[in-house]
């Protein structure tokens, strides 16, 4: 992983967008805002290295519409070496943010008129993050015996350990399957 030029975080309340100015437009007017963002961290623990793409922000009759792709990389362990590693991911953003906030809605614009973009951002991450994450395809990972990183050169374990309960079937492959 290569170290970001951001070592620290950026405080999240960088994702509060003021949008007071699309409230006081008329249904249909719009503004593209671009977000290049270091090194964020939302909910407490989920760390992202950057936050960067257009976010379309459109005045509409029950609040502001907003719409975009947002590419970022979450900062992550690989499933089989335990090293960090960044996973890429891109969001396809489209949420209403009501206006007046109501309970009911999952996203509101606040009295105050800003926009949390946080909460929707770190959701679509999470959905968007793969199940496994991998530093690279062809991982190698962790020796079972001795942890030896196999990505960083072989142990000295003896590799050809069998199951006693499948010497039986080893035994067969040593014969051609002939039995």
């Amino acid at each position: 992983m290569t170290e970001s030029q951001f070592p620290e975080f950026v405080n999240p309340r960088v994702l509060k967008i003021n949008v007071g100015f699309i409230l006081a437009e008329s249904a249909g007017y719009q503004r593209t805002i671009e977000l290049d963002l270091p090194r964020v961290r939302i909910g407490g623990d989920l760390e992202l290295d950057y936050v960067r793409g257009a976010l379309r922000l459109s005045r509409n009759s029950r609040g502001v519409l907003a719409q975009g792709t947002l590419e970022t990389a979450l900062v992550g362990e690989c499933a089989r070496c335990l090293e960090t590693t960044q996973v890429p991911v891109s969001i396809e953003l489209e949420e209403l943010f009501t206006y007046p906030p109501s309970p009911d809605a999952p996203y509101s614009v606040e009295e105050t008129g800003n926009l949390d973009l946080g909460p929707l951002l770190r959701e679509e991450v999470i959905l968007a993050v793969p199940m496994t994450i991998l530093c690279r395809p062809d991982c190698a990972g962790l020796c079972p015996q001795c942890g030896q990183n196999w990505n960083e050169g072989p142990c000295d374990c003896p590799q050809e350990t069998i199951d006693p309960r499948l010497v039986s079937l080893r035994s067969l492959l040593d014969d051609g399957g002939e039995g």
